[in-house]
Formats: structure tokens, C-alpha cells, sequence
């Protein structure tokens, strides 16, 4: 047995090397150092990848798996010529704590107008600002998959208003949530933050447009740890700029690195960071890909699978 790693536009060594650590008597393969694909192909029998070349799966006949790099789907959704193999996402505590703890800064941050003290120390000016209870202060999280629910309960524990939708039916104690587009405008009307964790697919390209955005309270902060796709940026500035938003905190975007051409650099409303609210880590992460080979070897079923779309 031989593995195929491509974490494309990434760390590749450091997988390389907790691969190589887990299993020392198997050959792990990076993709783009492979001298003669051809002849090594026949040799692997799991890729683990994150936005590989379409169609090169198909290269493999001896396949029994693909393990994702990441909690995402879109690379893997837009390729046609998917072996029919398991199909293995990767969802690491470790991360979607990091997402949790990132979205419960940034809503700290929008509640406790910490921001506006910083600028207040800039002018040297002395001024405490009256705030409402963290109950009072409405969060709602779009988006009810793993990382959504723990976003959600994380703000909740900590004494935030919480509000959830998902396309489907979800349910979280003490957050009331809802479900379908007849539903949406319900979750966001008395939002004083979005926060979106919807994946990316057909359904969600350009999801949070003017639309969206008009049925939000007037202030309202919006902050994105999900895909850029999700989001129209021209609608997102353009709220900006007409004050019907009063902040955005950006990490993923539709082009990635951000060009430094981009408005969002520059805006005085927008806080820009660089894909990290939620890294994926080797160390941690390694030990779920491993098992769930582990799984595949010993006729056993891994998890998280992923069910690409049908055509």
C-alpha cells in the first residue's frame, strides 16, 4: 500500500512527515514530486488530498479511499470523475475549536465595542461606553454543520442571545433554530452578528447578498469562516459603505490569497485574516486520517463520509 498526498497550495512536508510517522512501512507519494506517476499509481491505494487536478483520481485503479485535508467539499464536489471510492472528510476537534474560539473573540469584540476604545486610545480620549447584557446581544449562526453547532453552542455557553439556520431541520438546546428559505428572514431580523458557516455548493454561491443583508438590522456585523463564494462582495461593500453594515471580519474570500488590489485591504469597516480562524494542524489531524484508513483496511466504515452531490 502506497499514499498519495497533495495538500495543494499548502504544508505538504509536515504531512509528509506525520504520514510517514504513523505509517513508517507504508510509501507516501507527494504528488507533485512523483517522477513517473504512471508507473506509481498502480501502487496507491489512498489519496489524501485537498483541491487536487480533476480527473487525476481516475489514475489510480487500486484506489480504496480519498481523505480530504479539510471539513470542505467544493474541490472534490466539482470534479466529474470521482472514483467510486469513500469519500472521507476531515473534521478535527482541534480546528472547529479554533473556529469557535476565533467567532467568540470577534462577537466579544462587536459587543463590548473594543474596538471603538482602540481608537479612543489613539486620540488619548477617556470615555466608557453603557452596553447591553450578552443576552440582550443577538448572534445568528447560518450554517448548522459540525462547525456551525459548535459556534453556536460556544457563544451560548457564554451567555450570548444564539440563533441558528440550516437549510434543514437542526436542533441545539437553549438556541431556537430554523430551517428553509421560508424561515430565513425569521433567523436574521434581530441579528446584531451573522455569522456564516454554510458550506459551499450550488444552493450557497452568493447566499449572503443584498437581499440577505437589507433584512438584517441596521449596524448589524457580519463575520465569514466558511467559503468566500458564500458572500457577494459587491453587496458586502456596498452595505459597508451605506452604513446598513458596521463591520465585517473576513477570513476566507472568493480568491485566495487575497489580491492586494482588493478593496476589503483597505476598508476602514473590514478586518481582514489570512484563512486561519480554523488551520488544520498535522498533529492532531493525522490520527483521524490514520484511523479511518486503518477503518478502509479492516473492512470497516470511516466517518465523516461525504455523499457528492447528484448530478
Amino acid at each position: 500500500m502506497s499514499i498519495l498526498l497533495n495538500n495543494n497550495g499548502y504544508d505538504n512536508q509536515t504531512w509528509y512527515q506525520a504520514l510517514t510517522t504513523a505509517f513508517p512501512d507504508k510509501a507516501v507519494h507527494i504528488y507533485d514530486q512523483i517522477v513517473n506517476l504512471d508507473e506509481t499509481a498502480h501502487e496507491i491505494e489512498y489519496a489524501v488530498v485537498w483541491n487536487h487536478p480533476n480527473g487525476d483520481l481516475q489514475r489510480y485503479p487500486n484506489l480504496k479511499g480519498i481523505l480530504l485535508l479539510g471539513a470542505g467539499t467544493e474541490h472534490i464536489d466539482a470534479d466529474d470523475n470521482i472514483p467510486h471510492v469513500p469519500i472521507v472528510r476531515l473534521i478535527d476537534p482541534e480546528v472547529i475549536k479554533d473556529m469557535g474560539l476565533y467567532v467568540l473573540y470577534w462577537v466579544m469584540d462587536q459587543h463590548r465595542l473594543y474596538d471603538t476604545y482602540r481608537v479612543q486610545q489613539q486620540q488619548a480620549k477617556w470615555h466608557r461606553h453603557n452596553i447591553c447584557q450578552p443576552s440582550a446581544f443577538n448572534v445568528t449562526v447560518l450554517g448548522l454543520g459540525a462547525v456551525g453547532k459548535a459556534v453556536a453552542n460556544g457563544l451560548s455557553m457564554n451567555g450570548f442571545s444564539v440563533t441558528g439556520w440550516d437549510a434543514y431541520p437542526q436542533q441545539l438546546n437553549n438556541i431556537a433554530c430554523f430551517h428553509s428559505t421560508d424561515q430565513l428572514a425569521t433567523a436574521v431580523e434581530q441579528a446584531d452578528v451573522l455569522v456564516n458557516c454554510l458550506p459551499l455548493n450550488a444552493s450557497t454561491q452568493h447566499f449572503i447578498n443584498s437581499d440577505l443583508i437589507e433584512q438584517l438590522p441596521v449596524g448589524a456585523m457580519l463575520i465569514n469562516i466558511s467559503r468566500g463564494d458564500i458572500i457577494d462582495d459587491d453587496a458586502l461593500l456596498s452595505a459597508l459603505d451605506n452604513n446598513q453594515l458596521s463591520r465585517a471580519v473576513l477570513d476566507t474570500f472568493s480568491i485566495e490569497p487575497l489580491p492586494s488590489a482588493s478593496r476589503y485591504w483597505q476598508h476602514p469597516k473590514v478586518t481582514v485574516t489570512p484563512h486561519m480562524s480554523g488551520a488544520t494542524y498535522a498533529r492532531s489531524a493525522v490520527r483521524l486520517i490514520a484511523d479511518n484508513i486503518r477503518r478502509i483496511e479492516n473492512g470497516e466504515q470511516p466517518f465523516p463520509l461525504h455523499q457528492p452531490p447528484t448530478p
